[in-house]
């Protein structure tokens, strides 16, 4: 009796580690889509994956000149919003943090602004005041095949 009990577990074990390496373990495909965008004199281009919950990708907007700001981003997806950080090198100079949101419509992006607020450090967008996404005053990305 004694012999069947590590044998029995044994068997156990081996069904299980077959079940569990029987999945398809494929690795989950990345999909980046960029998005343009121009305004006055500035420019931008942000990359973009995102799953149903949470989005990340790189963001580089030029206000004319050599003046350029350029980093990650990432955040998480609420609806037709995207909201997160932007970690972005300041004028090549410097590294700095703030918070980004995008509206997304059909294939733009709208860049939203709202009331920045610091905790323990952390930059993000004042829950209490609505971001505003109008698109007059905003940049709006365009989705780019290219």
């Amino acid at each position: 009796m004694a012999i069947l009990k590590p044998l029995s577990f044994q068997l156990v074990l081996s069904m299980l580690l077959i079940a569990c390496n029987g999945r398809n373990n494929q690795p989950t495909k990345l999909t980046y889509i960029k998005y343009i965008s121009h305004y006055e004199y500035d420019s931008a281009v942000v990359v973009i994956n995102k799953s149903k919950k949470i989005f990340s990708g790189y963001l580089r907007i030029g206000n004319g000149g050599d003046n350029i700001d350029s980093g990650q981003v990432k955040g998480v997806v609420k609806g037709d919003t995207l909201i997160g950080e932007f970690h972005f090198k300041h004028y090549q100079l410097e590294w700095k943090r703030k918070p980004v949101a995008f509206l997304v419509k059909k294939d733009t992006l709208v860049m939203g602004e709202g009331l920045m607020k610091l905790t323990v450090g952390i930059p993000h967008f004042d829950p209490s005041v609505p971001i505003d996404f109008k698109d007059k005053k905003r940049l709006v990305f365009v989705r780019s095949d290219q």
